[in-house]
């Protein structure tokens, strides 16, 4: 049993936190939040993030099972995954800009479509710029809470595999060079 958690340890663990997951996106589509995501979210930001979140995810999943069946064993399979792991904390990086730039977007479109044809005496029109504003505003905070939470997670994945790669390292003698 020890020699099996060592070997799939890694695998067990990412399995876990995939499947926790998938949990919370099926609780969230249930519970109505994706549909709410949807609706208010006009640049549709927030699903790219999402979608490149699971792929990146399964990704990892994928190195963790071949490194689980096949550990490296010399300095350049181990700096061969390194190097595939650059991708992944590029990827988690991106996430979080994709969400500030519908943050930036959401700003945009609140500001410039509220006021462009907004005057002081119309009651009417001041209503309208209200809810034009809160639509912008609102894609620009779900924008943000989808990069921020993603990359989070997307980032424990990373460091979790990186960790463990770091561990090979060492105990194959290796000396990997990281570019940061």
């Amino acid at each position: 049993m020890k020699h099996f958690v060592k070997k799939w340890g890694l695998l067990l663990r990412w399995w876990i936190f995939f499947m926790l997951t998938s949990l919370g996106t099926v609780f969230l589509s249930l519970s109505g939040v994706m549909t709410f995501v949807y609706m208010v979210d006009f640049t549709r930001i927030s699903f790219l993030i999402f979608v490149l979140f699971y792929i990146f995810s399964i990704r990892n999943g994928i190195l963790t099972y071949k490194i689980g069946k096949n550990p490296p064993l010399n300095e350049a399979e181990v700096t061969e995954y390194c190097q595939k792991t650059e991708v992944g904390w590029f990827v988690a990086d991106m996430l979080l800009t994709l969400g500030m730039i519908g943050t930036v977007l959401g700003f945009i479109f609140m500001l410039n479509v509220s006021f462009s044809s907004l005057t002081a005496l119309n009651i009417a029109a001041i209503q309208n710029a209200l809810v034009q504003m809160s639509s912008g505003m609102s894609t620009a905070l779900i924008t943000t809470a989808s990069g921020l939470i993603c990359s989070l997670f997307l980032k424990l994945q990373m460091f979790d595999f990186s960790h463990y790669l770091d561990k090979l390292a060492v105990m194959c003698g290796c000396k990997v060079e990281k570019n940061e």
